[in-house]
């Protein structure tokens, strides 16, 4: 067994065999028929075609069940007798756990040595023997094979010639060789004569092949399933030249071979030059618009049989099952009311580091195939699925994406759905019914509450500063939030803008308390003159009289008088236990009596009522060293970073938003007792209750509030761009609204999934502040969407009423019930 090195491709990381290096994603489709299979596929076997939106073998539906493993041919030809055993072998367990097709390149290459094509027209005779020989045993296993024609990436590596390339490089290498072509790019290879002529001879000449082990001319083979007339292509800023090239060759391939089904290859992208902004908004990023790739014109041309797209969420911005869940979907509705074809997702992968648990990776297998499967049920387009990569029996050197035989765990996920899907094509399950949109938004961790969210100041999403109306106020980086309590009024802690701001929650309009824009400092005195720096959190009493600020950036904790307007220090940064560390959180009780602080760089929360300091939970000195994830007595209990705080309104219990422990933490403000609410340790984002049966999980959660009945939790959970509600009694946890990141306004949840035209869930972008008002049958949830600079209200309504009305809380605390001109501000906005 040779060493293996690993190759990286532009956009995803190097896939690296058992046997050979490579690097380039490619994908396997595995077919079922519905009828007993034959013990091989045989010469006069029909070939699988696309009638409608489905694959047909003979008159029987057809499901392209799939595996990828890209580097059989190199391994077989270049590695002798041990890499074709090493093929014969992932062949025969793929027919084992009941995979029926196989994607794999139709080139070599990644050495010299091993290069299929050596020059224009020039092949390497042993590596074509080594594809005939991978055809072959595919047909023995009855395993029918998708051939990827040609490749966008470069993935040759070879260090006693670094001149060689394969894909679309080596192309342009030899054109190249002349002066008038030095300077060619990958993107001129679509648009080039000499490129496109050598790309169709090569093309010519593989489809006439005849295959020196059974005598079939690869044009007639009944064992290949389709063509991809290239992985990836991609055109920056020149989708329509990317565009003709596809219909210019896939009707020359079409021209040579009338038996197989042919599509494109591509990841699925929408461009700029053909789609509208609704389709564009489901790209990966804006940088997907200009790749040149647009999956409704590329798949549209009638030598196209079939659609298909690749999934790639870790190299596209860290994306992942909504993501997945959602790409998925918008192209299952273009291929079945645009194109109007069989569709099939050719490539979906997920990394896996070295020690880590297959879980996450096994889920994300999962989700992809439930997605499938629940539009098979309801007679949809989907028409096949190939996971990404099989290495075989690998000895563990393949990079993160790669999936080996000893991988029971991932296998038993594959084995489980081929088993399913199988029976879902053959109309045999009379139990299975699709998943409901409603049990959808439940297994992907969203809360099917009726509900929207609108903008109410930032609305630009831009960083600034301006007061006045919500269209042109503006923040930079909000964090801590804190209501008056008629939930009229929002105190806004504006990080980087050093300042205190109130918004006017029914008109949106904006003013500044304390602070100057853009000058940090520690200065006291009128809220015209005082200064702060990074102000991150904000605690209000009920009477409304004043607030108390996290002032981060100076490490104190400052008093803002709201009715002489005075600012003051309430707790300078010297205490008995050492310094104050960058503190981010402080909650109090209803009369703000009883006040924590949340001392975030010393991993520790504190008592600091009427400026005294005492420690409630946490190392009491060099806190940087002791943090960690311990319940018990306070003594005892340690933290990792906590970042905010909320407090019942009878001082009795703190929440504590314990970023790095990604939990919710509980402290009995009477006994000391730290224990955890929700989350475990481990980063993800399921709510309670879903299908998989893992405890819910967090990623890095800041802001929390308390309802005022207290059995409610609300949670910034600021790197999943969601808002989560935590029940208190049981800790089942559940969001309430946001999905992906992003700036949008609109329904909690896209409640439509078939009307992707409607498509208006709300989107956040690192959500880091909260606070709730509720009344009655709703809730009204503050937002600090801080990396969209803007405050947002989520409505959400609910079933049961669960706190106190406005009315009543007015009654309570009179002087909480304010207007602007009762609060003595800065300024009161333009």
């Amino acid at each position: 067994m040779a060493p293996v090195t690993t190759t990286t491709c532009v956009t995803k990381p190097a896939s690296s065999s058992f046997l050979f290096r490579a690097c380039v994603p490619v994908v396997l489709l595995l077919l079922f028929a519905t009828r007993g299979a034959v013990a091989e596929i045989k010469d006069k076997d029909p070939f699988v075609r696309a009638e409608g939106t489905s694959f047909v073998l003979g008159k029987e539906p057809y499901y392209a069940n799939a595996f990828n493993a890209y580097q059989l041919t190199e391994g077989a030809g270049d590695w002798g007798r041990v890499g074709k055993l090493a093929a014969k072998d992932i062949l025969k367990q793929a027919r084992e756990s009941g995979l029926n097709v196989l994607r794999t390149f139709g080139f070599a290459g990644r050495l010299e040595r091993n290069a299929l094509m050596t020059g224009p027209g020039e092949y390497n005779e042993k590596m074509l023997e080594a594809l005939d020989f991978v055809l072959d045993e595919a047909s023995k296993n009855d395993i029918r094979v998708v051939l990827v024609l040609e490749n966008y990436w470069d993935t040759a590596m070879d260090p006693s010639n670094p001149t060689h390339a394969n894909g679309i490089h080596k192309y342009l290498n030899w054109v190249k060789s002349s002066p008038r072509n030095a300077t060619l790019t990958p993107d001129d290879f679509f648009a080039d004569a000499d490129c496109k002529r050598m790309y169709k001879d090569h093309v010519k000449f593989l489809l006439n092949r005849k295959n020196t082990v059974n005598g079939r001319v690869y044009k007639n083979d009944p064992a290949i399933l389709s063509y991809d007339i290239m992985n990836e292509p991609r055109c920056e800023e020149c989708g329509k030249v990317l565009q003709s090239w596809i219909d210019e060759m896939a009707a020359h391939v079409r021209g040579i071979d009338g038996n197989h089904m042919i599509t494109v290859g591509e990841d699925g992208f929408y461009s700029s030059e053909f789609s509208d902004e609704d389709h564009l908004r489901m790209n990966p990023g804006e940088w997907a618009n200009t790749q040149g790739q647009d999956f409704v014109a590329n798949h549209a041309g009638k030598d196209i049989s079939y659609a298909a797209i690749h999934i790639w969420p870790d190299d596209w911005n860290h994306r992942e099952v909504r993501f997945q869940h959602d790409w998925i979907l918008q192209h299952v509705s273009d291929a079945e009311n645009k194109l109007k074809k069989p569709f099939v997702i050719e490539e979906f992968g997920k990394t896996r580091d070295a020690g880590e648990s297959y879980d996450r990776r096994n889920r994300f297998l999962e989700t992809a195939f439930l997605d499938a499967e629940n539009n098979v049920l309801k007679g949809g387009a989907v028409s096949g699925t190939g996971w990404w990569n099989w290495y075989g029996r690998g000895d563990g050197r393949g990079d993160g994406y790669a999936i080996y035989s000893g991988d029971k765990s991932t296998f038993d996920v594959i084995n489980k759905f081929s088993k399913r899907l199988r029976r879902a094509v053959a109309g045999k399950d009379k139990k299975a019914v699709a998943f409901t949109s409603e049990e959808f938004n439940d297994l992907y961790g969203m809360l099917s509450s009726e509900g929207s969210v609108e903008t109410i100041g930032g609305s630009s999403g831009e960083p600034g500063f301006s007061d006045g109306q919500a269209k042109k106020s503006k923040f930079n980086e909000p964090h801590g939030l804190a209501l008056t309590a008629d939930g009229k009024h929002l105190f806004v802690a504006d990080k980087e803008n050093h300042c205190i701001r109130l918004v006017n929650t029914e008109t949106g309009r904006t003013s500044t308390v304390a602070g100057k824009a853009g000058e940090p400092g520690l200065i006291n005195g009128s809220v015209k003159e005082a200064l702060f720096n990074q102000p991150v959190a904000v605690a209000a009493p009920g009477s409304g009289k004043f607030l108390l600020v996290a002032d981060a950036g100076n490490n104190v904790v400052r008093k803002v008088d709201l009715e002489t307007g005075i600012v003051s220090t309430f707790l300078e940064k010297e205490t008995p236990f050492g310094w104050i560390g960058n503190p981010q959180g402080i909650s109090c009780d209803d009369a703000c009596e009883k006040v924590i602080l949340v001392d975030s760089g010393n991993s520790r929360v504190l008592d600091i009522s009427g400026g005294e300091v005492k420690i409630v939970a946490g190392p009491e000195d060099k806190g940087w060293e002791k943090k960690g994830f311990q319940d018990g007595p306070a003594s005892n209990a340690s933290f990792s970073f906590p970042l905010n705080s909320a407090m019942s309104s009878d001082g009795r219990v703190a929440f504590i938003a314990s970023n790095d422990n990604t939990a919710i933490r509980k402290v009995s403000l009477v006994s000391g007792e730290v224990s955890t609410l929700a989350g475990d340790g481990k980063d993800g984002k399921r709510d309670s209750g879903n299908i998989f049966n893992e405890p819910a999980r967090f990623r890095w959660p800041m802001g929390v509030a308390l309802t005022p009945d207290r059995k409610y939790l609300l949670v910034a959970d600021q790197y999943n761009h969601r808002i989560r509600v935590v029940d208190t009694e049981t800790g089942d946890v559940r969001t309430v609204a946001g999905w992906v990141q992003g700036f949008q306004d609109g329904a909690l949840i896209a409640k439509d999934t078939k009307d992707l035209k409607s498509f208006t869930a709300a989107m956040f972008n690192t959500p880091r502040g909260v606070a709730v008002r509720s009344g009655g049958d709703s809730l009204d949830i503050y937002v600090a969407d801080s990396a969209n600079h803007a405050i947002r209200k989520v409505h959400v309504k609910l079933g049961e009423k669960i706190q106190e009305s406005p009315k009543n809380a007015c009654k309570r605390y009179p002087n909480g019930c304010i207007d602007d001109g009762k609060i003595v501000v800065r300024s009161t906005g333009a």
